[in-house]
């Protein structure tokens, strides 16, 4: 059978949970929502520049560590707006980052984030994630590093257990209470609790990535709240467990990879046109597993770093086929070996959203068997490998996954075919649970508002006019990308942002 798909041609120029669990939940939601509105009512936030060259205001906004416990310690978000202009003005949009851990204070401050467009008729909100505050910081040491690699025995397993859960154990003493309330849904909490102190009655979102997650909850949980709603490439809260979540990026990787021998055998600027990069590929694997490549340092490269060069996005096909035939003519790598440390401070929001639970060993292998099926040429890269970092944390799953259900409010989900992070099978999923439209890129990429103008315009649109495109409406793939531009932050602590 034909599927007929509307295309918009690009400008000239981008059930988990049962009814019960449910029913307590949405109480539970209902509850916590009074709670919500009643902590930041009266509290009129006291605003004042940013700095001398940011046409932004700043402003920080108090809120319980624990909402379920409101009169328990607090924290203060750190909130920045970019004003509408009065005359035009329709509301507040509130801008939601990547992450987990987004800045997306931070990230207002830059002019030229969104469409000028918007951003005449919006408040540009950003809040940033809890545990990012002056004085209300996650405070994690500096993780040790060492070549990253599998556990391929008990021991190793038992080190690495030990090792994820004594660096969560430090995070925790050092940060406070503030440790245990990290996750996404009291993220959702604190939004509508800033929507509640600026005296709005309903607010837009648009977020990204990891951004998305943080927008579905403030939907699910305060629905009378939302006006209109972007979610660009986003995440599928119902991934139920450390396999379901690995496998999904891991299939999305190699989605991308069959797209790059198509563009090695087409294109003859490719490093590795006229070779069979398959076979190139198999025999590379076959000498890390040998320890018979080497890394830029003259270390043995490790399989791990191999398959991170492997999965590179479409931005770096042209790269990822030179480092290959280097890797395949001389044995030697112009990269060094991945030696970041499995769990880092963007793990500690995420074991507590994700149910990234991996039991032992056998556990853990039967996983990565599963990934290499789904994957062969790809394996075991990047954000497939995410649920390792959580192997010993001391920390629950406070958000756990669910099915997000049919919502009462509408929203648009941008996402490429073929991105690589939050890969395409997760927006469908979430379009699906809840009736919200979806609008595909037919390409690679991550983050469509600054990737395709198509895509841009269409977001545009639907935040200024509520109009949303037809079911099954796709964009073309566009030959330049727009770029996203820099933002104005002030210095901040290197941290990992991996969606």
């Amino acid at each position: 059978m034909i599927k007929v798909v509307r295309r918009i041609l690009p400008v000239a120029r981008r059930s988990l949970v049962n009814r019960a669990v449910l029913a307590s939940a949405l109480s539970a939601s209902l509850l916590l929502s009074t709670v919500t509105a009643a902590t930041a009512a009266g509290r009129t936030p006291t605003w004042a520049a940013c700095g001398p060259e940011q046409q932004a205001d700043c402003t920080t906004v108090t809120v319980p560590v624990d909402w379920a416990k409101p009169g328990g310690p607090t924290i203060n978000l750190e909130v920045t707006r970019r004003r509408a202009d009065p005359a035009k003005r329709l509301g507040v949009l509130f801008f939601g980052d990547g992450g987990p851990g987004g800045r997306s204070a931070d990230a207002v401050k830059g002019a030229g984030l969104l469409d000028a467009g918007l951003t005449e008729k919006y408040d540009l909100v950003g809040v940033n994630a809890r545990g990012l505050g002056k004085g209300y910081e996650l405070n994690c040491p500096a993780p040790a590093t060492a070549e990253r690699r599998l556990p391929a025995t008990e021991a190793e397993f038992a080190g690495l257990r030990k090792d994820n859960r004594s660096f969560g154990a430090s995070c925790q003493a050092r940060s406070g209470a503030v440790y245990a309330h990290l996750d996404t849904a009291s993220n959702a909490r604190d939004l509508d609790a800033v929507r509640a102190a600026l005296g709005e009655e309903k607010a837009g979102y648009y977020g990204v990535s990891y951004g998305t997650l943080l927008g579905q909850q403030f939907a699910e949980l305060f629905p009378q709240r939302v006006s209109r709603m972007v979610l660009d490439s986003s995440m599928d809260h119902s991934q139920p467990d450390a396999r379901s979540f690995m496998v999904s990026e891991a299939a999305g990787a190699e989605r991308d990879f069959d797209r790059f021998t198509g563009w090695c055998a087409a294109d003859a600027s490719c490093a590795l046109h006229g070779r069979d990069v398959r076979a190139l590929i198999t025999g590379l694997q076959q000498r890390a597993d040998r320890g018979e490549l080497r890394d830029v340092n003259g270390a043995a490269l490790t399989p791990l770093t191999l398959n991170g060069i492997v999965s590179g996005g479409r931005s770096l096909w042209a790269h990822t086929a030179t480092e290959l035939q280097q890797l395949a003519d001389t044995g030697r790598s112009g990269e060094s070996n991945i030696t970041a440390p499995w769990a880092d401070n963007a793990h500690t929001i995420l074991c507590q959203d994700w149910n990234l639970n991996i039991r032992d060993l056998a556990d853990l292998k039967s996983i990565v068997d599963d990934v290499q099926r789904a994957a062969p040429m790809t394996r075991l890269s990047g954000y497939a490998a995410m649920g390792i970092g959580c192997i010993g944390q001391p920390v629950s799953t406070v958000n756990p996954p669910a099915a997000a259900g049919p919502q009462p409010t509408q929203a648009l989900v941008l996402n490429a075919r073929y991105d690589h992070a939050t890969v395409y099978p997760w927006a469908q999923n979430l379009t699906r649970q809840t009736g919200w439209t979806l609008l595909t890129y037919d390409d690679g990429g991550h983050g469509m508002y600054f990737t395709s103008y198509c895509m841009k315009r269409a977001a545009d649109d639907y935040l200024l006019t509520g109009r949303l495109p037809a079911a099954g409406t796709e964009c073309a793939r566009e030959p330049q990308s727009r770029q996203r531009p820099e933002p104005e932050p002030e210095p901040e602590p290197e941290k990992s942002v991996w969606f």
